[in-house]
Parts: C-alpha cells; sequence; structure tokens
C-alpha cells in the first residue's frame, strides 16, 4: 500500500505534467483540433515510468479521441490515430519517444524521484 505522501507527490506531480504538456503542445487536439479535455500518454505509463511524468509524452486529445485510443475494438482505428500523432510530432520527436520506451535508466517512482520531478517542474 502506498503511503499518503507518495500518493500525494503523485498526484502533484502528474498536475505539473498536466501544466507543462499544455504549455509545450497547447490545448487542441492532436488528431482534431477540438479543445482537449486530457493529456494522453503516447507511451502507457505502466509501460515506462521513465516517461511517465515526460513533457514530451504527453499528448493533447479530445474526450472522444482519447476514448478511441483506450476502447476501440478495432486496431486498425487505433493505429491509424497513432500514426497520425507520430506524423504531426515529426522523425525527430518519434526517435526521441522510442529511444526513452526502450531504456531501462531511471523512473523508479520513489518519493525522493517524485520530489526531484517535482522541483524540476517548479523551477521551469
Amino acid at each position: 500500500m502506498k503511503s499518503s505522501h507518495k500518493k500525494y507527490l503523485e498526484k502533484e506531480a502528474m498536475e505539473l505534467w498536466q501544466l507543462a504538456c499544455a504549455k509545450k503542445w497547447g490545448e487542441k487536439c492532436a488528431i482534431c483540433g477540438m479543445p482537449a479535455n486530457t493529456f494522453h500518454h503516447f507511451i502507457p505509463k505502466s509501460r515506462s515510468t521513465l516517461l511517465k511524468y515526460d513533457v514530451e509524452n504527453g499528448v493533447p486529445l479530445c474526450l472522444k479521441h482519447h476514448y478511441i485510443i483506450h476502447f476501440s475494438k478495432n486496431p486498425a482505428e487505433i493505429h491509424r490515430l497513432v500514426d497520425k500523432i507520430r506524423t504531426k510530432r515529426g522523425k525527430k520527436w518519434c526517435e526521441y519517444i522510442d529511444k526513452k520506451e526502450k531504456s531501462k535508466e531511471g523512473g523508479f517512482n520513489t518519493i525522493k524521484w517524485l520530489e526531484t520531478i517535482i522541483n524540476n517542474y517548479g523551477n521551469k
């Protein structure tokens, strides 16, 4: 069971991540241009702790497209949306994300690690 302090830090880090994503990527859906309701983790949090709070991994999405990516039973539709994001972000971004996803470094999800992330966002 997580300590209440750690849960608090995770919540704070996620809120700061969302604010940083809005500042970097704007608040329009990366797929359709409608107002974004959420920031999607391009590489899921469960697959990469290293990218969990990385602003490069945040993609603004409207509810419709966020829902499709997470719950569509049509893999071709999901693939089309993911490809659209990759195309819009460009080759350099794709290389960065792919490299970080495969990396074995960092992202330990400890209290000290969370405090470092929060401090880093606080200094931007």
